[in-house]
């Protein structure tokens, strides 16, 4: 750790934990177990046992048990909330296009290649969820501050995820998500309570944590190869650690013996089965 880290970290630790205290800010469910480990979040609904992003795959989970979810939302041209990973509709889709250059009655038009069911909204998915008070979902920020998310309709794509958030889960039991410093600073901005969580794609650092804090997030989420120490390092900081991806019982063993809140898997399904498996004489 450098010195300016160390003193960021120092500086922001006392914030954070304030701000985890408020009333919203930090997820009751957010350190949920599965099993008495850390709690399977199903990678986009299960997108290996599934579909990508599928309502249908949300609700399969559901129905076998599964308890922890992961999403994504991105706004169409028209600013209606659609879970959809990818930019470009053409990998997961039958169609074409950039989903921020669609209007939503265009988007409605696609089908999904795996299911063949419609890209959900993200008032669909939540729904299937809602009322609930033993789930946690992750709702990941797609936004991206450019052309199209300029700082008046990234406010606006906040304000519309924060109301459909607040509108159909019940406190505590979901989080927004996002890679990017920005867009976590502007759901900061509509609302001061948002539960947020800083995702990064390698395995935790002490600058990431101190990122974390200055934003005054109550989680991280990290790459799976994050070691012991850094899940100490953050749950004395104050945050739940989500590693991902945490595709086998294995992994999801060693997870576990890093003392980690949740992990995040393609094969949320099978995994827990794996868990809930008794172990052979």
């Amino acid at each position: 750790m450098t010195r300016r880290t160390g003193l960021i970290m120092l500086a922001a630790v006392g914030l954070a934990v304030a701000g985890c205290a408020t009333s919203g800010r930090h997820p009751a469910n957010a350190r949920m177990k599965t099993c008495g480990g850390p709690l399977v979040q199903a990678h986009r609904g299960g997108r290996f046992e599934y579909d990508d992003n599928a309502l249908g795959g949300f609700e399969k989970c559901l129905a076998q048990g599964v308890k922890g979810f992961e999403l994504d939302v991105r706004f169409t041209r028209d600013h209606v909330l659609v879970v959809m990973h990818d930019a470009d509709v053409a990998r997961t889709t039958d169609g074409r296009g950039v989903v921020e250059t669609m209007d939503f009655a265009d988007i409605r038009k696609l089908r999904l290649k795996k299911s063949s069911e419609q890209v959900p909204t993200l008032s669909e998915v939540l729904a299937a969820m809602s009322g609930r008070n033993d789930v946690f979902v992750e709702i990941e920020m797609k936004a991206r501050p450019d052309s199209f998310y300029t700082e008046g309709v990234l406010e606006d794509y906040c304000r519309k995820l924060d109301e459909t958030a607040k509108g159909l889960m019940k406190p505590g039991t979901y989080a927004f998500t996002c890679f990017s410093a920005k867009v976590l600073a502007a759901m900061r901005r509509v609302d001061h309570d948002a539960p947020l969580c800083y995702i990064v794609g390698k395995p935790l650092e002490d600058a990431h944590i101190a990122t974390a804090l200055e934003l005054g997030c109550c989680g991280v989420s990290p790459r799976v190869r994050t070691t012991k120490e850094m899940v100490e390092k953050a749950h004395a900081a104050g945050l739940a650690v989500c590693l991902w991806m945490c595709q086998d019982k294995a992994t999801w063993d060693d997870c576990a013996a890093k003392g980690v809140d949740r992990v995040t898997s393609d094969h949320p399904i099978r995994l827990t089965g794996e868990i809930r498996a008794p172990s052979a004489p």
